[in-house]
């Protein structure tokens, strides 16, 4: 097989988009690509593809573990049997944008890249925000966002953490908001979770100076009877949980809402510092103007509907006037 089809044969097997095609050698190697062309879209053991590869099966076995480890192939198990079968182009991406520091692309095509990805994403997410929607059985529990108060509880429910990249913002690069800001928790850890392994307190001091940066905190909304799983310290314009959760309008059932802000109006100076602060303009500046301290200012109104409760204005009003509120029936 020429090398020209071999790769046209590689993209059709790996879900490769037609626009990366060219740039293949920036994603995989010429031996990557041979294994999955030789799988040719079957499951196989490590025998079968000894025999193919012309190998001997511990040479077939440790490339299949380290192409497993890279999101080349998956693996399952099969009759008593280990299989491995081609993995996807998108999920060898998020490898890449988190763990691979050698991976580099130009900026248009990670700006394409970034619009392939969250297309595919939005795609296998449609039959599970669906089922919410419809009040269905999921198979994991969506996500919330909680208030940075809650940290100590959180940290104190789990005993390994391990930080790992921010793929949304790596890939998306719509603010400069930092990128090692994702943290994997106990059994949601895997071998293919690589990042670094941190303290309590380590991971703490993480999620303040996120905190600082105006991410919100999002974790699994099922974490005090199930255990914490993750949490992905997000910005609005870069997650794409957020980003697909403002297009579906699913807000409330993904994420689930626990809190909303509350302004005390007497201690409230019009200020605006909320305005810059919250994601999804809840704080706003109206046209009408107030009187503060004896000067003319426009007003900075608060229109709840509108609030996500992550709770990252609260710190930022100098006068202590924003508090958050739990939710009633949530």
């Amino acid at each position: 097989m020429s090398t020209l089809a071999m790769g046209e044969r590689f993209a059709e097997l790996f879900g490769v988009p037609e626009f990366v095609v060219p740039h293949l050698s920036c994603f995989v190697s010429e031996r990557e690509m041979d294994l999955v062309v030789i799988m040719d879209g079957q499951k196989c053991s490590v025998s079968e593809l000894a025999v193919k590869l012309k190998c001997t099966q511990i040479q077939t076995r440790d490339l299949l573990e380290s192409s497993y480890l890279e999101s080349v192939v998956n693996k399952e198990e099969c009759g008593g049997e280990l299989v491995y079968f081609a993995s996807h182009f998108y999920d060898r991406l998020d490898y890449l944008c988190k763990f691979d520091e050698k991976y580099q692309v130009d900026q248009e095509l990670y700006a394409a890249l970034n619009e392939w990805c969250y297309e595919v994403y939005a795609d296998r997410m449609g039959p599970y925000l669906d089922k919410l929607q419809k009040r269905e059985d999921v198979a994991r529990a969506p996500e919330t966002f909680e208030l940075i108060e809650k940290l100590e509880e959180l940290f104190d429910s789990v005993r390994e953490i391990r930080l790992v990249p921010c793929n949304c913002r790596k890939l998306a690069g719509h603010c400069s908001r930092p990128t090692e800001t994702c943290l994997s928790f106990d059994h949601s850890i895997t071998d293919r979770t690589f990042g670094q392994s941190l303290t309590k307190e380590e991971a703490k001091e993480i999620v303040k100076a996120a905190h600082r940066n105006g991410l919100m905190h999002q974790v699994n909304s099922d974490w005090r009877t199930n255990g914490l799983a993750w949490m992905c310290n997000c910005c609005s314009c870069c997650c794409y949980p957020t980003r697909l959760a403002q297009e579906r309008g699913t807000k409330g059932i993904f994420p689930v809402i626990q809190y909303v802000a509350q302004v005390d109006s007497v201690k409230c100076t019009h200020c605006g510092a909320c305005t810059k602060r919250c994601h999804f303009s809840a704080f706003y500046v109206s046209g009408a103007e107030t009187v503060v301290n004896g000067k003319n200012r426009r007003s900075v109104e608060f229109d709840p509907g509108k609030c996500w409760g992550c709770g990252i204005c609260v710190e930022t009003c100098p006068h202590e006037a924003i508090s958050m509120r739990a939710l009633e029936n949530r």
